[in-house]
């Protein structure tokens, strides 16, 4: 929902843009709202001051993020990194698709899928040798070399073009992933180490959607210069333009701030095989974040087979010029920036994993639509313009649909990297973002061979290739509902627990610690447990006293362990059962929760603060994460706007044992 300020507002008061931050509660219940802001007075429906406020409410904080130097630089950075490999990359898949010439005797597909596999490569041979160099030395400092590598790949690729030289171009290309391998474990680790948790969320939804932008203007720029028939001179626009570009990049790069290392004392491994091994076999081990890591990689899959095959599209089936392969682009870019923002939005500031599953399932509708669609289409005899393929119902129905299954890969998206970065260790967050890099890349090299096969099986008919990724996007759903309970529930959680009910958390920094969580709320009843589950975005085990209404929501909760439920806590051999289930969940490294009464109770007769340390002696950490809630109530125009505020107490790590 969006958030508004709390406190009364008087028709005379105007809104700065910091105040605009700072929205909270809900929206009003009322049929109009007068709001006088700094640009006069607005008087809207409900539904359009939702739209009008939530698309200020974004605007503004995206606005003050990218502001501060700690995002801004890094923003840019990252972004104008992104536009330079897809202006390059894009111009050579385009130049080995219509230069006859140029390909010589290889097909279209092929190259177009080998260039693919060879951007990615890199990432699968070097990302655990960066990841540790970011781990070891200061992030920044590594991804300022990084880009310092990118002119003279630049130029390497502009001779490609100069000397009619497709080995050079693919050279270019592969030099152009190695860069993004070593620059790319300590841009994902740089976020955390520099945003809040609180944005966190928002910081992942603007560098997916700039990178997805990036990816949009660079394809428009090489493809409005690849289409026209001017020789030389485009090669020379081009690869002049990808040079200053890479030069601004390095400039932004010498604005980042200095991110210290955690671990400056790592001994780099320069086994390039038993290090990718070992960061790969450090990643599984981490429950939490491994589901994450194969999710984005799916991800990847799925991103890396689309937009290969835009071009192929265009070529084929729809017989249209080298400009509506980038408008193909064009669109999936944008639908997967709406989906960033709506993330951020229905996401509530928390790490919202329920939105993975929404995101897949308008992936899989989208997608059997379009495939419908391809099917009837009747590819037209003369190749099409952009303007006329803009004039036929069944092109806009391709196109609608291509940016319907990106707001879905934006959904699914942005929670993942979140989780993935959250919940890293932070001593070895730049591992884990390398492990994902390498897994990541596995999938795309493994996404154009797939590619390749489909359409050799197919005999190049491209539509093949989306409905095989949508057949396979149904069985990943089927994976995510059987082997990721949690992520089931917050899914539902989404349903069930409106965002008006759901309170804003304070120092939310120490959920992500190691170990696990004994969580302590101030109650916790039939009445508000789901209200608990969903404002608090981490698994956890509620601890209730009495039974709950039987339904088959609760027998899932049930199951799945997400619900302890005690006839009667206030007896002493129930408090010793309900100790051992804390035990049991601690040394598991799981939460459970408990309220403020119980907590008390167990401190006072059983020492819960000061047990021997057996847990100790197993590495066992037990973190006490105490949530003081406070609600006020404000009243604007007769409508009374309630605001929970909770705020994080982590106690002190103890140890639980003796039980």
């Amino acid at each position: 929902m969006v958030k508004f300020l709390t406190r009364s507002l008087k028709p005379s008061q105007s809104l700065s843009t910091r105040q605009l931050l700072d929205f909270k509660g809900q929206v009003f219940r009322q049929h109009f709202v007068v709001v006088k802001t700094s640009k006069g007075l607005a008087k809207a429906g409900p539904f359009l001051l939702l739209v009008q406020n939530f698309l200020r409410y974004a605007e503004c904080m995206a606005i003050e993020l990218i502001r501060e130097n700690r995002f801004g630089a890094f923003f840019w950075t990252q972004f104008l990194g992104a536009f330079n490999d897809n202006l390059l990359k894009f111009a050579v898949t385009l130049a080995v698709t219509y230069n006859d010439a140029l390909r010589g005797s290889f097909s279209p597909g092929l190259l177009i899928n080998l260039i693919a596999a060879l951007f990615i490569l890199p990432f699968v041979i070097f990302s655990a040798t960066s990841g540790q160099l970011a781990d070891k030395f200061d992030k920044t400092k590594v991804m300022r070399l990084a880009k310092w590598l990118e002119p003279p790949i630049v130029l390497i690729t502009a001779a490609g073009f100069l000397l009619n030289s497709v080995e050079l171009l693919i050279l270019g290309v592969f030099l152009l992933g190695t860069q993004s391998a070593f620059f790319g474990p300590a841009k994902y680790a740089y976020l955390p180490e520099q945003l809040k948790s609180s944005e966190l969320v928002m910081g992942n939804a603007l560098v997916e959607s700039a990178t997805f932008m990036a990816i949009l203007l660079g394809t428009i720029a090489a493809g409005s210069l690849m289409s026209q028939e001017a020789g030389n001179i485009a090669v020379y626009i081009v690869c002049g333009f990808g040079f200053l570009v890479a030069l601004l990049g390095v400039y932004q790069a010498q604005r980042m701030p200095l991110t210290p290392s955690h671990s400056p004392s790592l001994k780099v491994n320069w086994n390039l095989f038993t290090e990718t091994w070992r960061n790969v076999s450090f990643a599984t081990n981490l429950p939490k974040v491994w589901p994450a890591l194969l999710g984005i990689s799916w991800l990847w899959f799925v991103g890396a087979t689309y937009l290969t095959q835009f071009p192929l599209l265009s070529k084929t089936l729809l017989n249209a010029s080298p400009g509506v392969a980038t408008v193909l682009l064009f669109a999936f870019t944008v639908g997967l920036g709406i989906g960033a923002f709506l993330c951020e939005k229905w996401s509530r500031k928390r790490i919202e994993m329920g939105l993975v599953l929404w995101g897949l399932l308008v992936m899989i509708v989208a997608g059997v639509l379009l495939h419908g669609v391809l099917v009837a289409y009747q590819t037209n005899p003369d190749q099409q313009t952009v303007v006329e393929f803009f004039s036929q119902l069944n092109n806009l129905a391709v196109l609608g649909l291509f940016v319907l299954i990106s707001v879905g890969v934006g959904l699914y998206s942005v929670p993942l990297y979140a989780t993935m970065q959250a919940f890293a260790p932070k001593e070895s967050r730049s591992r884990v973002v390398s492990a994902n890099n390498i897994v990541n890349s596995f999938f795309m090299v493994v996404s154009a061979g797939f590619a390749i096969a489909i359409l050799l099986a197919m005999k190049g008919e491209v539509l093949w290739v989306f409905t095989a990724v949508t057949a396979i996007n149904v069985v990943v759903l089927a994976l995510w509902l059987f082997k990721q309970p949690y992520v089931v529930l917050r899914a539902q959680l989404l349903l069930k627990v409106p965002s008006k009910y759901l309170p804003r958390i304070e120092n939310m920094d120490h959920l992500g610690d190691s170990g696990g969580n004994l969580i302590v709320f101030p109650t916790l009843l039939h009445e508000n447990y789901l209200q608990r589950m969903a404002g608090l975005p981490i698994e956890m085990t509620v601890v209730l006293s009495g039974r709950l209404k039987q339904s088959r929501f609760v027998n899932r909760l049930r199951k799945h362990g997400f619900v302890l439920e005690f006839n009667k806590l206030s007896e002493i051999d129930t408090q010793k059962e309900l100790i051992k289930a804390i035990a049991s969940h601690i040394q598991q490294g799981k939460s459970i929760a408990i309220d403020k009464p119980m907590f008390e109770l167990l401190r006072k007769q059983y020492r819960l603060d000061d047990m021997p340390g057996v847990l100790a002696k197993k590495g066992v950490v037990m973190n006490v994460l105490e949530f003081m809630e406070e609600q006020t109530q404000q009243k604007v125009e007769k409508s009374a706007i309630s605001q929970t505020v909770w705020r994080l107490n982590k106690r002190e790590a103890i140890t639980a044992s003796g039980v």
